[in-house]
């Protein structure tokens, strides 16, 4: 692993960013792996506000993953603190998360502290509920979501991955599996990899759920009392992240929950595909939506009524829907 270059500490604790209407905080605590945090605070003055923490894709940036996606809009309207994470490309050229390393994945390692560091600092300086904090992401967003719901289970009240992969997909699996050292040696980047992570073509070994599930509870090391709820989201036509992958994380979040892979709703919305997973008492603990022709992005709902759900941008694509939208409603905020 190539490792970032030193950074002298900035006397500044607050740098504002106009043009994406963020504040970026420069000394939120320990920050190994040297990530960059930026917060969205609403107009409305409110206590005991719930936190999003929205996780960028590669290639992109924290500014276009605020408006674009319709979250600065719903922080509004909801609201809700936005916490913005944003990767440095001195870390990784086209600017992903780096889910896929175990310098970066594990709980109070690299990035997994940097972005643990962040919520603290939100948590500390604030006014935030700790019982309402939430993440998504998108591709090696997602990814590092599952990282951080994997690492911190308790942190989390839910999370939501679009286009992700399962945590530990990388992880070296039995004796001819190499996980991310075998991809790497193709020169695949985490983008590349996380179209084959842990399926496909490039694995040499298949997980049950319950391996899956082990993965997890051995990153955390004790199990919650309540697991986080769960949203996932996958486009069938996505070239970049194998449309697979949306099964082996329903596999791995149900055998933590303890739930079976059969929904207790099951509905067309349009072009998409809703299933809702319940526990013994009938609360619904993971969602799943899929977009047969979707690609790789998020989706939006650009010319919606009563007003539009995001813009079209990098990775930000219409597609009549309000992603982000649904997710709050599935964690209970909208």
């Amino acid at each position: 692993m190539v490792l970032p270059p030193l950074r002298t500490a900035a006397l500044a604790c607050l740098v504002a960013a106009p043009a994406a209407a963020l504040e970026e905080i420069t000394d939120f605590g320990p920050n190994p792996g040297d990530l960059r945090m930026f917060l969205h605070r609403p107009a409305t003055s409110a206590t005991n506000l719930p936190l999003v923490v929205a996780l960028h894709g590669c290639t992109q940036r924290a500014t276009d993953f605020d408006d674009e996606t319709g979250l600065v809009t719903l922080a509004e309207e909801t609201p809700f603190l936005l916490l913005l994470p944003e990767q440095d490309p001195a870390n990784m050229f086209n600017r992903c998360f780096r889910w896929y390393d175990s310098a970066d994945n594990l709980p109070d390692a690299g990035e997994s502290a940097s972005l643990r560091a962040m919520i603290d600092f939100a948590l500390g300086n604030e006014p935030v509920d700790p019982d309402r904090v939430y993440v998504l992401g998108l591709s090696a967003g997602g990814a590092m979501t599952a990282v951080l719901l994997a690492n911190y289970p308790d942190r989390f009240a839910g999370g939501a991955i679009f286009a992700g992969l399962p945590y530990g997909c990388n992880r070296p699996f039995g004796p001819f599996d190499f996980g991310w050292r075998w991809l790497a040696l193709f020169g695949l980047d985490g983008a590349e990899a996380a179209h084959a992570c842990g399926i496909g073509e490039f694995s040499l070994t298949d997980r049950t759920s319950g391996d899956w599930a082990d993965f997890v509870r051995d990153a955390g090391g004790s199990e919650p009392v309540n697991w986080p709820l769960l949203s996932l989201w996958q486009g069938g036509g996505d070239e970049t992240v194998d449309p697979d992958n949306l099964t082996e994380l329903l596999e791995q979040w149900t055998a933590l929950h303890g739930i079976d892979t059969v929904p207790e709703v099951d509905e067309m919305l349009d072009d998409a595909t809703r299933a809702v997973f319940h526990d013994a008492g009938g609360t619904p603990r993971i969602e799943t939506w899929t977009l047969p022709t979707f690609g790789h992005a998020v989706p939006i709902d650009a010319d919606g009524a009563p007003a539009p759900c995001g813009s079209e941008g990098s990775h930000v694509k219409n597609a009549d829907l309000c992603a982000v939208r649904r997710v709050l409603e599935f964690w209970g905020l909208e």
